[in-house]
């Protein structure tokens, strides 16, 4: 399970409490076998191009918890057959414009944010945690988008309600003790949504995994 200390701490943290931010990094642009390699694949998204995605794809390529990996089963999930109807093309770049982190194994991650920090204590988890990704998002006190703004949001850490079910266009959430709103749930990204995954096999860099989940 994905772990991390510091959303525990905040869930904990008194009223006076520092606000957190996690801000996407970009840890994997030193590397310039991989900048050209997203490059490309950024161009392929905008211009849907499934040849282009299926050719890149490892053979064993993750893309749910439920189902066997493989070209085959990704390519069916994200109905690559109708490439103008796919949400792959959203999903995707939305994942590579957040960031990008490296594993202990070398393998990149996209968002940085999905990173796994494997030394924190095992009651540390990303529930009910998220972070405001979208431009001009803010903390509002109603579910509309006239309500008046509790707190502008640029990569600031939220944490919502027990038991949200993950409908509906605006969700509770809660800055600290002090601060209480609304949120477009469109704005805002958990740590356990899609990331993909990218490894160099043979030479060439290869998407391993695009799953959501811990």
């Amino acid at each position: 399970m994905i772990r991390l200390l510091l959303f525990a701490l905040l869930i904990a943290a008194p009223a006076q409490a520092q606000v957190r931010r996690v801000p996407p990094v970009d840890r994997c642009a030193s590397d310039r076998s991989f900048v050209a390699f997203r490059n490309a694949l950024n161009a392929a998204i905008s211009r849907r191009d499934a040849a282009y995605i299926l050719s890149i794809v490892s053979d064993d390529i993750s893309y749910s918890f439920g189902d066997a990996p493989g070209r085959a089963g990704f390519a069916e999930a994200w109905r690559l057959d109708r490439p103008a109807a796919s949400p792959l093309w959203r999903e995707l770049g939305a994942a590579l414009r957040l960031g990008c982190a490296r594993d202990r194994e070398g393998a990149l991650w996209a968002p940085s944010m999905s990173m796994p920090n494997e030394d924190d204590p095992d009651d540390a988890t990303y529930g009910g945690i998220v972070v405001a990704v979208a431009p001009g998002a803010g903390l509002r006190a109603a579910p509309s988008d006239r309500a008046r703004i509790v707190a502008p949001l640029r990569y600031d850490v939220l944490a919502l309600p027990p038991g949200d079910d993950g409908r509906g266009a605006w969700v509770r959430a809660e800055m600290d003790q002090r601060r209480r709103g609304w949120v477009r749930r469109s704005q805002v990204r958990a740590f356990t949504d899609l990331r993909a995954v990218f490894e160099k096999r043979g030479g060439r860099w290869r998407m391993t995994a695009f799953i959501a989940g811990d």
